[in-house]
């Protein structure tokens, strides 16, 4: 695999991180940062023998990004 086909998939198991963490909050689901939290850790845990590491951890990276990123200093503004 070229290091391009390497970045486009990188950058798709992120994007796709985004995407999931934007649906999840479109669903007026008011969860704290703790539980979000232990969402990410559960997506780990869920595809430790199924997906490739560093794939689930940039996916894992783009879900607790959120869109916009400014999420994550301030969680309240959600």
């Amino acid at each position: 695999m070229s290091n391009t086909e390497k970045t486009m998939i990188a950058e798709l198991a992120f994007q796709l991180g985004k995407v999931t963490r934007h649906a999840f909050d479109n669903k007026e689901a008011k969860a704290t940062p703790v539980e979000l939290a232990k969402i990410a850790n559960d997506l780990l845990e869920s595809g430790h023998e199924k997906i490739a590491a560093d794939l689930l951890m940039l996916f894992v990276a783009g879900f607790e990004e959120g869109d916009p990123p400014e999420r994550r200093t301030d969680p309240e503004s959600r």
